[in-house]
């Protein structure tokens, strides 16, 4: 019985659904056309013109909404030592323990 069971499985039937009332082209038209209707509006004076707005620049609208960025950013603008600076001398300690490990115990 079990043998049955794993060589004469069915396939799943697949689900093909194809819209009936929607045409893609007519769609595309019909924006196209409210688009077109809305820049004769601006250009008659009917509808007002919206300003264009300057895009943002992400860096600084990023470190300005998170408040850790922001304070490491005050940090180094009143002339504190910067993250990096930390993590430099850090580096250089690891660097010498290595070398005098190296140096030391390998040789």
């Amino acid at each position: 019985m079990a043998t049955f069971f794993f060589y004469n499985n069915r396939k799943p039937r697949k689900y093909g659904y194809t819209p009936i009332l929607y045409n893609e082209e007519e769609e595309a038209r019909k924006k196209k056309l409210e688009k077109r209707i809305l820049e004769i509006k601006k250009e008659m004076g009917v509808i007002p013109e919206e300003p264009k707005k300057e895009p943002k620049v992400f860096k600084e609208e990023f470190i300005s909404q998170t408040r850790h960025l922001r304070k490491r950013k005050e940090k180094e603008l009143t002339g504190r030592g910067s993250f990096f600076s930390h993590n430099l001398i850090l580096i250089l300690i690891i660097a010498l323990l290595f070398a005098i490990f190296y140096f030391w115990i390998i040789r």
